[in-house]
């Protein structure tokens, strides 16, 4: 159902402020659009002939006939623009039966009433008439004590003196809110009730509110009527057209049009179906960063605006205003995210927004105490690269074959240790707190924005092929470390790196050993033993190239995936390159977070898994890795805190 805020937060109504504000009282000019209504009053039901006179039947059926001449199309939407020609209320006559709510506090009353009746029969048709006194404009209230106004003394008592004072008619008008016809639904909406704070859990949504939203009747074609531009065009402060991922941002009925401190705009979705926040997903996310990011351009777009331009008064005082603009938006996306993420139990409640200007506290030691719950006590002494000299004189030999470890491979390891090196840069190693990002390849990385707040870590490690030119502002441009294996070294190490890059191979069986030797060597090339074909040329220098302590895989495979550690000889599941990079960071940084990791749904067959290429889910068949597991491992190292995620997971 398009309109989520406005349906949400009002409950299909456009006064959302009703939904809060508890009443009584409200003073008014004599005169003015509520005369005979004041504040302390106590308003009784009778008359009120005064807001609306009594219409003759004759007059009644005039204005009938002309309403028949109206546009079918916009009668049938409820359709009725503004002007600056005097208007009528739309009915005849306001009977008032019952005081629904009211604040002395807010200046606010809420009024039901009968309209339209015949005389004396009875009949009529049920109204709610909300009268709001509008709040001082500071430029204007000057004109208040300007000249002899009209005072009459309450009392006076030493230097302290009470007066009325009856202002000038631009000076006393009250907001009126008129919802008509009424339904007994609508009735229910205003009358006074008690509140009760309730958490609602997934299955509460389900059972209990989700119910409840599809059994509602109340028209929400107001906002079919805007999004159309059957009305209230002219009020649009900005619109995003598109259909999946555009909105609609319109000032709320609650406020005043006048006081630029009163402001306060919804948004109103194009996509269908949305009933609540609830319904929210993690696919919604490109339309809350939308409604945050394009908030801006209705204030860019401003100061070209022309008088004439629709909006232009408002736009005007926005222009004035655009912190806070802003920062109301940020606070209905984090609250629409919050909801969005911790709707059903496989979305993850924590959600880190990083800021591009300032760097989060690091403390020394805290990955590594938090991964202790998941890894339990193992030592941190054990390299992240292999080393020659531990090969060279083998005094404890690996108990497990690649890719758990290195038994039966040591002399074509020996080889390449002898032309690689394993020392890590002194400008991570001299680092009293390192703060690192891993990337994944995941699609929700499109469109993120992160470049930025990627490229201010002190290590940011990458994965595979994922390219980084023309993806700067999504991904990020700074490449600190990158893990590959032969199959998914398809990238221009020059082009997707900078210059002083870790190349970290994790090898997964001896022919990746081979392969990185002859290519570093030049070497006759090996064409057999892959399942795909690696690339026979690849420019690097081997003193950037490292080897990957298996002892990563090891732990990722037997402390996040419960992996037995015999397998037959060709392993039928091993953790992904990104599960071992996290494990990795886990063991070397103070600090990790994680972005662009997570897969689609396993019925959802169109979505595309990499940010950077259009494969699906179906590419993951048969590729030795349970994607399910690793999700599940993911979950609970956010759970715990050991790391936080700049996407959605």
């Amino acid at each position: 159902m398009a309109g989520f805020l406005a349906e949400h937060f009002g409950s299909c109504s456009r006064h959302a402020l009703a939904e809060e504000t508890s009443c009584g009282g409200l003073c008014a000019e004599k005169g003015g659009a509520a005369a005979g209504v004041c504040a302390g009053a106590q308003l009784q039901p009778g008359s009120m002939a005064d807001l609306a006179t009594q219409p003759s039947k004759r007059k009644r059926e005039l204005d009938a006939e002309e309403a028949e001449a109206a546009s079918t199309e916009a009668k049938e939407a409820g359709v009725e623009n503004g002007t600056s020609a005097p208007v009528r209320l739309p009915f005849s006559g306001f009977r008032v039966k019952k005081v629904l709510r009211e604040s002395a506090r807010d200046k606010i009353i809420f009024l039901h009433g009968k309209v339209n009746e015949a005389s004396g029969d009875g009949d009529g048709e049920d109204a709610i008439v909300i009268l709001e006194k509008t709040p001082f404009q500071v430029e204007q209230v000057a004109q208040l004590l300007m000249g002899s106004p009209e005072l009459q003394l309450q009392f006076s008592n030493d230097i302290y003196s009470t007066y009325h004072l009856f202002p000038p008619r631009q000076l006393s008008d009250v907001k009126t809110t008129v919802v008509y016809p009424a339904t007994e639904k609508h009735l229910e909406k205003y009358l006074r009730q008690d509140l009760h704070l309730v958490r609602e859990t997934g299955a509460d949504y389900k059972n209990v509110t989700l119910p409840h939203l599809e059994s509602q009747s109340l028209s929400i074609q107001w906002v079919y009527n805007i999004l159309d531009k059957k009305a209230e065009a002219d009020r649009i402060v900005f619109e995003n057209p598109d259909p999946s991922d555009g909105f609609v941002l319109i000032p709320d009925l609650k406020w005043n049009q006048q006081q630029l401190d009163d402001l306060y705009l919804i948004a109103i979705c194009h996509r269908r179906g949305i009933r609540s926040l609830r319904d929210l997903t993690p696919e919604h996310l490109p339309l809350l960063r939308n409604i945050l990011r394009e908030g801006q351009v209705a204030r860019g777009s401003r100061d070209d605006s022309s008088p004439q331009e629709p909006c232009y008064p408002l736009r005007n005082m926005i222009s004035k205003s655009r912190l806070k603009l802003l920062a109301m938006l940020t606070l209905v996306l984090i609250v629409m995210v919050w909801y969005s993420i911790s709707r059903e139990d496989r979305y993850i409640e924590l959600f880190y927004f990083p800021s591009p200007e300032k760097k989060e506290p690091c403390f020394q030691g805290e990955a590594e105490r938090k991964a202790s719950k998941l890894f339990g006590n193992y030592s941190r002494d054990q390299p992240i690269f292999l080393q020659l000299k531990d090969y060279f004189w083998v005094k404890t030999p690996s108990a497990y074959e690649l890719p758990y470890g290195t038994k039966g491979s040591e002399d074509l390891l020996l080889r390449v240790l002898a032309i690689t090196s394993y020392s890590i840069p002194e400008s991570i190693q001299s680092l009293k707190c390192r703060r690192c990002v891993v990337v994944g390849n995941g699609h929700r990385l499109r469109n993120s924005s992160l470049g930025d707040a990627i490229n201010k870590y002190d290590v940011v490690i990458r994965l595979n092929n994922a390219p980084v030119a023309g993806y700067e502002g999504d991904v990020g441009s700074k490449t600190t470390m990158r893990l590959f294996y032969p199959e998914s070294a398809h990238f221009n190490p020059k082009v997707e790196n900078n210059p002083d890059t870790l190349l970290v191979l994790v090898a997964f069986k001896a022919m990746d050993f081979h392969w990185i030797e002859t290519i570093l060597s030049d070497k006759k090339r090996v064409r057999k033993g892959f399942w795909k074909q690696p690339p026979l040329i690849w420019d690097v220098n081997p003193r950037q190239v490292r080897i990957l302590n298996p002892f990563f895989m090891e732990i990722a495979a037997d402390k996040l995936l419960n992996l037995p550690m015999q397998q037959p000889r060709k392993i039928k599941q091993k953790p992904t390159t990104g599960l071992l990079a996290i494990t990795l960071a886990l063991h070397l940084c103070d600090l990790v977070h994680i972005a662009g990791f997570g897969y689609p749904d396993a019925h959802n067959r169109k979505q595309t898994i990499h940010y950077y290429e259009q494969i699906t889910l179906k590419s993951m068949a048969g590729s030795g890795h349970n994607v399910s597991q690793e999700a599940l491992a993911i979950k609970r190292m956010l759970e715990i805190g050991a790391v936080k995620n700049l996407t959605f997971f």
